[in-house]
């Protein structure tokens, strides 16, 4: 993603406004002008700004009143003083209050130019650091995406090709696949210069969904005691990360969809619409074309964030990734000897892995509490202990093929998509029942230990038709790799 630095040059004076222009015209920067104070004030509103280029002595709102009001906004942009002002206490106050440099008139056109450039430079390289910063205590966490797996290495090879392009991607995968990180990736390799900014639109109240989105004016509602920038221009120049997307309700799906056709945002409360520079990457782990039909998502926002689709494959689809990915979660955790015995390989392949990635990992941490050497199968929690050993002359990996004398499981003619539906539902059923009962139809309980949010869970069982008194679960036939509960 390429983004051309816009300047917004405020003076009171014409010609020196002209002159600055001349001056940085040839740099490649865009430009915005204002004739006070007050008017660079709104022209921010209006505009996203890198840069801000501010005459001290102006009539109404001088330069330091204006510079006070700018650097309370969220997100304010670096802010040059240009004045006839040349004594050096002037420019130390002004710096201590924040402005980033100091041009004294007469000026040099050189002068201003390197100090421009110096400016924008210094706020990209800081930018930068609080990125790689961020980085780096996501890769302390495990956050990087493993495996050698022929999935993972196609989704890899997807992710690096599409990444340079601006194109809206939508990232499917079953919860706790790793959708953020596949999100992460694609704006490392973007190269933007924004920020990765990330929202879980489950995980936001209905009523304060569009505020994080896009941002608010104080007084928009109860409780918005300040203006809010929201995730869009934080966003801006960078990736906005949009996760379970096909739980936001259709009041903030049609003013994403203007937003995403417009590049414009209008924050709660009113003000002046502002545009954005923002790469949408959208998740989920719902079938949207399903929620389409039904009337649950709409259509035309759908293909707008499915400009490219990537799925992320389950874990039980990934062979030995499991493996790799376990030694580098105990690694991480602080495991004694972050390996595990051929027992301990042996459950964690033939572990069917409902929670995936985010299973693994927190059977990881657990496992490092304990271990005193390699990971043993009794380190393991008790889930992965249980699970039927594999029957002989089966292997238990993502190239396993049905013998040809084998029954098929669904009538012929059945399309792949729908007998992965029929399976996620029956699997998706089956663990919210147990799941209540667990907890005896205690729904806060139950998304707790499930890790969802409760609203969510509440959403999964009316879309499952069940009731938290819905507890009791028949005994399905038991196939191989199936945990015995």
């Amino acid at each position: 993603m390429s983004h051309r630095a816009r300047i917004l040059v405020c003076d009171d004076d014409d010609a020196a406004r002209r002159g600055i222009l001349r001056a940085l015209g040839r740099d490649g920067y865009t430009f915005v002008e204002a004739a006070s104070g007050a008017e660079a004030l709104d022209r921010l509103e209006a505009l996203a700004v890198d840069l801000l280029l501010l005459d001290l002595r102006m009539p109404g709102l001088d330069g330091r009143a204006t510079l006070e009001r700018v650097l309370e906004r969220p997100a304010p942009p670096p802010v040059i003083i240009v004045t006839a002002d040349a004594q050096l206490r002037t420019a130390v106050d002004l710096v201590r209050a924040g402005a980033a440099d100091f041009v004294a008139k007469p000026f040099e056109l050189e002068e201003l130019r390197w100090v421009v450039q110096r400016t924008l430079e210094g706020d990209a390289l800081r930018r930068r650091n609080h990125r790689l910063e961020a980085d780096l205590r996501r890769l302390a966490g495990g956050g990087r995406l493993l495996g050698e797996s022929p999935p993972m290495r196609a989704l890899l090879a997807e992710i690096a090709q599409v990444a340079p392009t601006p194109a809206s991607v939508l990232v499917r995968g079953e919860t706790g696949t790793g959708k953020e990180l596949v999100a992460r990736r694609l704006h490392e390799l973007s190269g933007a210069v924004g920020p990765f900014v990330a929202l879980n639109c489950a995980a936001v109240p209905e009523g304060l969904l569009e505020s994080e989105l896009f941002g608010h004016r104080k007084g928009a509602f109860t409780g918005a005691d300040r203006d809010r920038a929201g995730r869009f221009r934080e966003a801006h120049g960078g990736t906005l990360f949009l996760d379970e997307i096909g739980d936001m309700p259709p009041a903030a799906q049609a003013k994403l969809l203007r937003v995403l056709q417009e590049r414009v945002v209008e924050p709660l409360g009113g003000g002046t619409p502002m545009e954005v520079d923002v790469r949408v990457v959208a998740a989920t782990h719902r079938d949207l074309r399903r929620a389409v039909a039904d009337g649950a998502f709409r259509e035309d926002l759908y293909y707008r964030l499915r400009v490219v689709e990537l799925e992320l494959p389950p874990l039980r689809a990934r062979g030995d990734d499991v493996l790799e990915l376990a030694r580098a979660f105990l690694a991480v955790a602080g495991a004694a000897a972050p390996t595990l015995t051929p027992a301990g390989e042996d459950a964690l392949r033939r572990h069917p892995w409902p929670g995936n990635v985010r299973e693994l990992k927190n059977a990881m941490e657990r496992a490092a509490i304990f271990a005193r050497g390699p990971v043993t199968i009794d380190d393991l929690p008790v889930e992965l202990r249980k699970t039927p050993a594999a029957q002989p002359g089966v292997t238990d990996t993502a190239d396993d093929r049905a013998s040809p004398d084998s029954e098929p499981t669904w009538p012929p003619g059945t399309s792949f998509r729908d007998a992965k539906d029929d399976a996620v539902r029956t699997f998706e059923r089956a663990f919210v029942q147990d799941l209540l009962r667990r907890h005896d139809g205690n729904i806060s309980r139950a998304a707790r230990d499930a890790d969802m949010h409760r609203q969510n869970l509440q959403r999964t069982l009316r879309r499952l038709d069940l009731r938290p008194s819905d507890r009791v679960v028949p005994d399905p036939p038991m196939t191989p790799g199936e945990p015995d509960r």
